[in-house]
């Protein structure tokens, strides 16, 4: 069972870290914004008094694309991806990675309407919790060790 298991994490590893570097690279060399008519868009927040998906979230893809930040982003979904390949930074990779995801799982969730989105970023969420959830004692150790107090 434990050999099971083992492959199983390496598996998911593997899968999470490679996922990643791929939408980083992806992300890093597309320039393509999200389509957008100004007046549709204007139409639609006026007469709905409202920003619903998914109008918001094309809004903020488009300035983060535009600004730089979503290539900042790609630039450490593939450092973490290829961290979490490596076991002596997998911690560290897996670690990084983690905010990244909350903040993509909840930029679905409140500003997107696409439930398959919704589903494929909510199991990297858990994956990435469950593969950190290995590395339990060296989190606790890491968090609440008196000696590495400054």
């Amino acid at each position: 069972m434990k050999t099971f298991i083992f492959y199983f994490k390496t598996i998911l590893t593997i899968a999470l870290g490679l996922f990643f570097i791929y939408k980083g690279i992806s992300k890093l060399t597309s320039n393509k914004l999200k389509p957008i008519d100004g007046e549709l868009l204007i139409e639609q927040i006026v007469d709905n008094n409202s920003y619903a998906p998914p109008i918001g979230y094309n809004i903020t893809m488009n300035t983060f694309k535009q600004s730089g930040f979503l290539d900042l982003i790609s630039i450490f979904q593939i450092l973490a991806g290829i961290m979490i390949l490596f076991p002596f930074t997998r911690l560290a990779g897996l670690l990084l990675l983690l905010p990244i995801i909350f903040n993509i799982f909840f930029m679905h969730v409140f500003f997107d309407n696409r439930m398959d989105e919704n589903l494929v970023t909510g199991t990297l969420l858990v994956i990435n919790l469950f593969l950190c959830s290995s590395y339990h004692k060296k989190i606790i150790k890491i968090l609440f060790d008196n000696k590495n107090s400054y």
